[in-house]
This record gives C-alpha cells, structure tokens and sequence, in this order.
C-alpha cells in the first residue's frame, strides 16, 4: 500500500477531527502537495458537519445498570479466582515446609536424633532393598500434615465464600 493510499484512508477520520496530532500533521503535508486529495478532504468536510449534528443515542439507564453489574460480577470472579490461586499456592508451600521440617522433629520424637544427618529408608537382606520401620512412619507423619493442610485450606475457602456471600 503507497503512502497516498494510506493517506486517502484517514482523510474520512481527518475531516471529523478524529486523527491523533501526529496523522494530522502528515495528512496536513500530504493535502498540500496532492490536489486529488485535498479535493477530497473538501468533499468530506461538510459530510463531517452534517453529522456531529445529529443526536447521539444514549443507552437507556437499565442497560448502563445491567453492564455495571454483569462487569463487577466478572470482577468478582477473577478476584475469587486469583485469591484461590494465592491461596493455593500458600497451602502447597507451607506442606512443602512442613514436609521438610517435619524430618528433624520426626527423629527428636523418635529418639533417633542422633541419626539425622544418616536417614535410613531403607535396609538390604538376603540381596533385597526392603522399606525400614523409620520409612513406613515418616511416609505415615507426612500424609497426616499434608492431610491437615487440605483440611485448613478447604476451612479457608469455605471462610471466605461465606464473608463473601454476607458481603
């Protein structure tokens, strides 16, 4: 598409006065050197006028007030949505933490501290890998904090669509 192609198609816009300072100014200079153009322009001019005289339809105040509250409930959406999200990601990490801090306290109250730094999953006899007993009971203490957290976060969600709905 040339430079007066593109020029001939703001001319329309250029005549109501809907071009940014910038499309004006080159309009502006294309006008100057082009006679087609500039005739054209003229043509528009008075059609421009014409129109910004008639009304400009106005939506009734029940359709103002149905997109007001068709645009607020999908802003509630999304802040639900993105709430849950942060909170979910919260729970995963603080399982995740509680995973890993869970392994010292699971030794001190096991009386194996001193073993610590030397975790025994897993032991071999008669040239099989068999799971130990600290294994077994470690496996056990993590599903029952990862079970908790599942529990504190659907208490959480359950809170909060309750303060929602009495909002």
């Amino acid at each position: 598409m040339s430079e007066h192609d593109k020029i001939r198609e703001l001319l329309a816009l250029a005549a109501a006065g809907a071009l940014s300072s910038a499309e004006e100014k080159q309009v502006a200079e294309h006008v100057r050197s082009c006679i087609t153009c500039s005739n054209e322009l003229e043509a528009w001019r008075p059609i421009a006028s014409e129109l910004r005289r008639l009304p400009t339809p106005q939506p009734s105040s029940w359709l103002v007030q149905a997109t007001l509250a068709r645009a607020e409930a999908k802003f509630t959406e999304q802040a639900e949505r993105d709430w849950n999200h942060n909170l979910m990601i919260v729970v995963v990490a603080f399982a995740w933490l509680l995973t890993i801090a869970s392994w010292p306290v699971f030794h001190f109250v096991s009386g194996r501290f001193g073993s610590l730094l030397e975790p025994q999953f897993s032991h071999t006899q008669f040239g099989q890998t068999l799971f130990g007993q600290t294994w077994i009971s470690f496996a056990a203490f993590t599903a029952l904090e990862w079970l908790a957290g599942a529990v504190a976060a659907v208490m959480l969600a359950i809170r909060h669509r309750n303060e929602r709905r009495l909002a």
